[in-house]
């Protein structure tokens, strides 16, 4: 990521946090509500992909 694209979602974001700080911090605490759920689907997901990589290492002859 070039640091003009960087300091262009930078901007963005502080815009939508000072036009619509109610929206962003209604968002944020909804997110927070739900940390647990999020975290479990973040290691499934990652647990997944580790899976996959050993899979496809076992695949390959690697392992064998």
């Amino acid at each position: 990521m070039t640091v003009r694209r960087l300091l262009l979602v930078l901007v963005l974001v502080t815009l939508v946090v000072l036009l619509k700080p109610r929206v962003v911090w209604q968002e944020f605490s909804r997110m927070w509500a739900q940390r647990e759920t999020i975290l479990r689907l973040l290691v499934t997901v990652v647990g997944l992909y580790l899976l996959y990589g050993l899979y496809t290492i076992w695949s390959t002859g690697v392992f064998r």
